[in-house]
This record gives C-alpha cells, sequence and structure tokens, in this order.
C-alpha cells in the first residue's frame, strides 16, 4: 500500500511538472496551442496507461447543437482512407458531429462518461468496420466556469477506468480549460485583427481614389494617414508610406512657397487646431492659380480627441465662375441676396449693401430675416419658410410681390421683391431680386 501511495504521488508531481512545463513554454512562445495540446495527451495517456485518446474544443453548429472539433488526436488509422483522412484534417481538426455515441453521452449530458464495456455498453454508437479494438473508454468533459468547452477522450486502460482516474486528472483537466479559453481569445483577436486589416485597407482604397486630398495627423500632430492627392497638390516626392509619422507642422513650412497667403495660411490652421472645432468651407489659394476648399474634422472617440482630420478639394473653375458670376450681379441694378434653407445669408451684392447698409462681411453668415424683415413679420417669414420646406409649395416664389423692409440704420422701406428657389438636394436655397418701390423700372 505504501508502495502504491509513493507510486500515485510520484505520479502526481510527474503530472503537474507537465503542466508547469506546457504551460511556461506556451506564455514562452516556444510551442503553440497544437503543440501544447500535443503534449497534454501524451502526459493523459502515458500517466494513464491509455492506448488512444483526443483532446476535443467543444463547438455548436447553426441549430445549437455540440460537435468535437480535435486540437490533438492519436493516429489510430487502420487503412488507407482513414490515414488520408487524418493526414487531411489532422492540423485544421477533425470534427465528430454523431451524438449517437459514447462521446456524444459526454456533450449532452455534460458529465464524466466511465465504459469499461464499450460493446455491451447501451450508450455506443458502435465503431467503423477495421476500428481498432476498444474493451474501455473514459469521456471526461471539460468546463470553463458553467460552459462546456472541451472534452478528454481516452481508451484502453488495463484494468478499465474509474473515478481515481477521473480525480487524478483533474489538474490536467483544469489545465486543458483554461487553453481552450485562452485559444479562443486568440481567434477572437485574430478576427478582429483581420476585420480592422481588410477596413483599413478598404479606407485606403477608397481614399486613394478619391480626388480630394486628404490628410489625418494625431494630437500629436504626427501625420497618420495621407492619400496620393495629398502629395500631388503640395508637391511632395515619394509615396503616402514615407510620411508617416512626421510632424505635419515641419511638412507644412516646405510647401510655405506655394501658398498665396502662407502667413494668412498658417494662422488659421493654429486657429482651427485651438478652437478644436469642425469647420468646413476655408479657401486656400496657391500661388500657381489654383483655389481649394479646406474642410477641418476634429476625429473624437466619445470625449477623447483622435486626432485631426484635413481635406482639400479644388474648386478653381467653380470660384471662377462663382466670383465672375459675384461681379456681373454687383453690377446689377437689383439688390441680390443668397440664403440658405436656414434662413442664412450666403450671399449679398453691392446693390444689397447700398439699400440695406449693411456689408457682405456684415450680412454673410447671418440670418436674412434678422436684418432686413420688421420685426412683426418675421415670424410669418420663418413659419412660410418652413411650411415651403415642408411641403414643397408656395404661393410667392417666382412672383413679384410687395412687402415692407427695414434697414441698418432702422428706416422702414417698401420693397417689391421675387423669390426664386434653386435647387440643391434636399438643402434648396432661395435668391431674391429686390427692389425700393420708389426706384424707376
Amino acid at each position: 500500500t505504501r508502495t502504491l501511495a509513493q507510486a500515485n504521488k510520484l505520479a502526481q508531481r510527474n503530472l503537474l511538472q507537465a503542466i508547469t512545463e506546457s504551460s511556461l513554454e506556451y506564455i514562452s512562445g516556444q510551442k503553440g496551442f497544437r503543440e501544447v495540446f500535443e503534449r497534454f495527451l501524451q502526459e493523459v495517456l502515458g500517466l494513464t496507461q491509455s492506448e488512444y485518446g483526443f483532446l476535443a474544443e467543444v463547438l455548436y453548429d447553426e441549430d445549437a447543437n455540440p460537435y468535437l472539433k480535435t486540437h490533438s488526436i492519436t493516429n489510430i488509422a487502420w487503412n488507407r482512407e482513414t490515414r488520408e483522412l487524418y493526414d487531411k484534417y489532422y492540423f485544421d481538426g477533425l470534427e465528430f458531429r454523431n451524438l449517437e455515441t459514447l462521446f456524444g453521452r459526454v456533450l449532452t449530458t455534460g458529465e464524466v462518461l466511465i465504459s469499461n464495456n464499450p460493446y455491451e455498453d447501451p450508450r455506443r454508437g458502435g465503431l467503423p468496420p477495421g476500428h481498432p479494438p476498444m474493451p474501455s473508454f473514459l469521456g471526461i468533459p471539460v468546463f470553463s466556469g458553467d460552459d462546456l468547452v472541451g472534452m478528454i477522450g481516452i481508451a484502453n486502460r488495463p484494468g478499465g477506468y474509474d473515478d481515481d482516474v477521473v480525480d487524478y486528472l483533474r489538474p490536467m483537466t483544469a489545465t486543458f480549460a483554461n487553453f481552450i479559453v485562452g485559444l479562443r481569445a486568440e481567434r477572437e483577436r485574430q478576427a478582429i485583427e483581420n476585420q480592422l486589416a481588410e477596413s483599413a485597407t478598404l479606407v485606403t482604397t477608397l481614399t486613394n481614389a478619391l480626388p480630394a486630398a486628404i490628410l489625418f495627423e494625431d494630437t500629436k500632430r504626427n501625420l497618420q494617414f495621407v492619400n496620393p492627392a495629398f502629395l500631388e497638390i503640395f508637391g511632395a516626392q515619394g509615396s503616402p508610406d514615407d510620411f508617416i509619422g512626421m510632424n505635419c507642422e515641419l511638412v507644412a513650412e516646405y510647401s510655405r512657397p506655394l501658398f498665396a497667403d502662407p502667413e494668412g495660411f498658417f494662422r488659421r490652421v493654429h486657429e482651427l487646431l485651438q478652437a478644436q472645432e469642425t469647420a468646413a468651407g476655408d479657401i486656400v489659394r496657391l500661388t500657381n492659380g489654383k483655389v481649394y476648399e479646406r474642410d477641418f474634422v476634429v476625429v473624437r472617440q466619445r470625449s477623447t480627441v483622435l486626432g485631426y482630420l484635413w481635406k482639400y478639394r479644388e474648386i478653381t473653375a467653380w470660384r471662377s465662375e462663382h466670383e465672375a458670376l459675384g461681379r456681373v450681379l454687383d453690377a446689377a441694378l437689383d439688390a441680390v441676396i443668397v440664403m440658405d434653407s436656414n434662413g442664412t445669408v450666403s450671399f449679398w451684392n453691392a446693390k444689397a449693401e447700398s439699400l440695406f447698409g449693411y456689408t457682405p462681411d456684415e450680412a454673410i453668415g447671418r440670418v436674412l430675416a434678422d436684418l432686413i424683415v420688421p420685426e412683426h413679420l418675421r415670424e410669418p417669414h420663418r413659419a412660410g419658410l418652413e411650411r415651403f420646406l415642408s411641403t414643397r409649395q408656395s404661393t410667392i416664389l417666382d412672383q413679384m410681390i410687395r412687402i415692407d423692409g427695414r434697414c441698418k440704420d432702422g428706416r422702414a422701406v417698401s420693397l417689391d421683391l421675387r423669390i426664386t428657389c434653386i435647387e440643391e438636394g434636399t438643402c434648396p436655397k432661395f435668391s431674391a431680386f429686390i427692389r425700393p418701390v420708389d426706384a424707376k423700372h
């Protein structure tokens, strides 16, 4: 009895040593999951004197039925077909889905199964023709908390299996559960990395195809992304990857000669960074005559600023046409005012300044009703605008109407007015052509 106790104690010590060594080999990177599982299986077979077995993970199909996928299995192939099957699926893992078997019983009940006479066991599913004899079988479910995550199956121990063998293997079972949990975490991490890589590739592909110039910098102003269009606009030589990590302010200094107003350019950049607010529609002119519209976006995750996105879009031709149109409208005999769907002024010609007393700088960006509509008429004005935006119906568009207006100095003025809607998708704009009633037609 003493000799048997000493042997059991030695075996337990060997088991714990094997667990410790395998864990350290994995943590240190000397071995991967599959190599660790291989050693686990060999230790289990050796310490229990079993002939063959497997270590498997419990997975679930689309109908929530459990099945086994092996991470280590003894090669017991008995003919060419089974040898080819083993060789083909060994590294990816063999799958066992038939639950009408001894191991299937372990999956469906979550309980240890000991069978020392499988051939007459009513729970058996039978063995394939040519399968090696199996006079005894032990199936141990592997749990992580309340979740069944794996199974240890071993066969053909001399004298069969009992509860002592199950208790003896508990440290190995617990460690195997931890490794399966780790394997799943690694799979999830890898899946997330792959998804992020695919997303990054897609974003890069789409951004590189844009005609607009895109740059993203972190909060320390280190460049994190730039597309080819940006490098082309600012005359930078090399590929986008060459600039990653460089300081954006230093890079911009090399482009200083390109700007028509370099001091104004850098001053505005610093203003935007200091304000930490998204801004759109800045105009940037280059010495070669090209004109760009710049958008600045503060990229946040919840309340944390991640960085800054800069977008430049060439509007040289549009700007030229816009300025030419502005000169034509400035020469018009009528006051010409353009407002957006919020009622905000976006264009104010010279005649409007002469009539109402506000300069373009004073008027553009302000609500038109606050500038020229008498106070008692402002609410009907706003209500009419809202009604048109919701119904697209109006009784005053494209007709000459007479209304009362108000100048900057408070003077009342009677006006002849014609309003036209300029559709721009879901956000229309409105142009107004205005004359004082006493003006000659």
